[in-house]
């Protein structure tokens, strides 16, 4: 590719960010943090990892005989006092602060090209 096209290449995509950014901003203005989902888990087991580290192993708890889906996240993010066979409650909210921030470091990265 010769310096011409890879230059309207970048062109188009900076274009086609404008439009994605406005997209963005329509979208996330219909989004509010009171919008938040909430959800049961069960605390199966803490596996302990190679590197010294943990890993607990949550299943969602959707009120039906099985559970319907395996969370693995690291130890360090559950509180200091559960342990396994407890029960604990996720909360899900759009953040919109981040969500800006990281569109915006997208695009400054795409101008820098």
């Amino acid at each position: 590719m010769d310096r011409q096209q890879e230059k309207i290449n970048l062109d188009e995509l900076r274009e086609n960010n404008l439009d994605a950014e406005n997209i963005s901003d329509e979208s996330n203005s219909n989004k509010s943090n009171s919008d938040e989902k909430v959800f049961s888990v069960y605390l199966d087991r803490i596996e302990e990892l190679e590197d010294g580290t943990a890993d607990a192993v949550l299943l969602l708890d959707d009120d039906e005989d099985d559970y319907s889906a395996q969370i693995v996240i690291p130890a360090s993010c559950l509180p200091d006092d559960v342990s396994d066979g407890d029960y604990l409650t996720i909360k899900i909210s759009y953040d919109e602060a981040k969500t800006k921030a990281a569109f915006e470091t997208a695009r400054q990265l795409l101008n820098d090209l």
